[in-house]
């Protein structure tokens, strides 16, 4: 029986992105998706390589330019 804890920190995501190795995740933001890691953790995705490793800090989602609408918008996978 695994006990690892996974927060998904990109509800939006198709894949997701975990953070393990922690239970101190604050929700900041629902709509832009923004969380504070309170203690070192890893955040693991099936889709990138671990980006964050034993460390903590502020997560929030890509924001990117779409020329077509002229307004940024969240990236997606």
């Amino acid at each position: 029986m695994s006990t690892t804890t996974k927060i998904n920190v990109a509800p939006s995501s198709t894949s997701g992105h975990f953070i393990t190795k922690t239970k101190k995740v604050i929700n900041l933001d629902n709509i832009n998706e923004t969380f504070l890691v309170e203690e070192p953790a890893e955040l693991v995705t099936e889709n990138h390589t671990t980006l964050i490793q034993e460390e903590k800090g502020l997560i929030t989602c890509q924001m990117v330019y779409n020329p077509f609408a002229k307004m940024f918008e969240k990236s997606y996978d």
